[in-house]
């Protein structure tokens, strides 16, 4: 299919489908300025929630199994579970877990539904406590989430089997299987090659960070994408547009994510 670069998908033209089974060996051993965006209807877009067109129906079983997972399990939504989960990271000496913050989960859902055909592969560099990966994997995707901290990462794995749970109490039907992968990694040097998307919220990383994350995108195979609050520096890669979502550290507005896609290493 021609370059979706600069434009939203018609509705008459097929999302990105996934790339082809190729086997490999993973490795498996981790305030920037914001844009905010206030719904004008002249912002450039490369997706836009409000205008994923049909997509709050086919969201609301999902979006519940997920909110259900993760009610009162010490990593949801609710304030006081925030409190004393990031008062246990400080104690263990992440001090930077107070800039911890989540994108919207309808945002991002409308963005993969409105731009990728499952089961695409999609990995979440820095995964947190997995919100992300595991709405994607209820929703057919093959989602990975790479994320260094510990605590987060059990926290994810948990989630993921609570999700399971809910999903076959509820006996909920046309979901998806939710076989997501989490690693308790770095992203700084795993291979995400195989992917179709990469989402990185990349609020707090570093120039070297960016790089490195960088050299390992143009490994990804031609026309795949990266979606980050900070553009990858250096050749490789074609800026496609503006991803705009909502995000918890601002309450009002949206947050702006750049969108890239993948020309390859021969670039």
């Amino acid at each position: 299919m021609g370059s979706m670069c600069g434009r939203r998908r018609r509705d008459d033209e097929a999302p990105l489908a996934p790339s082809p089974e190729v086997p490999q060996e993973t490795q498996e051993p981790q305030m920037a300025d914001e844009v905010a965006f206030e719904g004008e209807d002249d912002k450039p877009y490369w997706d836009a929630p409000s205008r994923c067109r049909g997509c709050a129906g086919d969201l609301q079983v999902p979006l519940s199994l997920l909110s259900r997972a993760y009610a009162g399990t010490g990593f949801g939504d609710d304030a006081a579970d925030w409190e004393g989960y990031l008062a246990v990271e400080n104690a263990n000496g992440f001090t930077n877990s107070a800039l911890y913050g989540e994108v919207n989960e309808q945002d991002f859902a409308e963005l993969l539904k409105d731009h990728l055909l499952p089961p695409a592969r999609v990995y979440d560099l820095g995964s947190g406590t997995g919100k992300l990966v595991n709405l994607a994997a209820v929703l057919g995707f093959q989602a990975t989430g790479v994320e260094l901290e510990p605590g987060r990462h059990h926290r994810a794995c948990s989630a993921a089997k609570a999700m399971l749970r809910v999903q076959a109490d509820a006996a909920l039907e046309g979901l998806q299987p939710l076989q997501p992968r989490f690693l308790l990694a770095s992203f700084l040097d795993f291979d995400f090659s195989d992917a179709d998307m990469v989402w990185a919220n990349s609020v707090v990383f570093s120039p070297a960070m960016m790089e490195a994350v960088a050299a390992q995108a143009r490994k990804m195979r031609p026309g795949a994408y990266i979606v980050s609050h900070k553009l990858l520096p250096g050749p490789g890669f074609e800026e496609c547009g503006d991803a705009f979502l909502r995000v918890s550290w601002r309450p009002e507005g949206r947050v702006c994510f750049k969108v890239q896609k993948v020309l390859g290493e021969s670039s």
